[in-house]
């Protein structure tokens, strides 16, 4: 993803894939390792965000907000495969509860961003 020629779209879908990744591997259905949850840097968005687009929209407030808010969604997810691992499920439960706010302001800061950069 280059800032050139951002998806904001794709980012919004591959942002909810990861909610979804997130639920399947709480019901045993998938796997994910400590280097894909926990790295804000090393996701497509945080690749995207390091790479050029802090940079490239580092006039709007909203981008400095999704960085901070992308970090700690990472750090939350750290959180929950740690708890998974542990076998703390009801814990593991609990804390995804709070995936869905941290989710939805992902995305409305990307819409806000695109919404920007496009009349812009």
């Amino acid at each position: 993803m280059n800032a050139a020629s951002f998806d904001f779209t794709a980012a919004r879908f591959k942002h909810l894939n990861w909610k979804f990744r997130l639920r399947a591997f709480l019901d045993g259905k998938e796997t994910i390792t400590m280097e894909q949850a926990v790295s804000h840097r090393d996701c497509d968005l945080g690749k995207w965000l390091y790479e050029t687009g802090i940079e490239k929209y580092k006039k709007y407030n909203e981008m400095h907000e999704l960085e901070k808010i992308h970090e700690s969604l990472h750090s939350l997810i750290k959180k929950i495969v740690d708890l998974k691992r542990k076998d703390e499920n009801d814990q593991a439960e609990e804390e995804f509860k709070k995936v869905e706010g941290i989710s939805k302001n992902i995305i409305g800061l990307l819409d806000i961003i695109e919404k920007k950069s496009i009349s812009n």
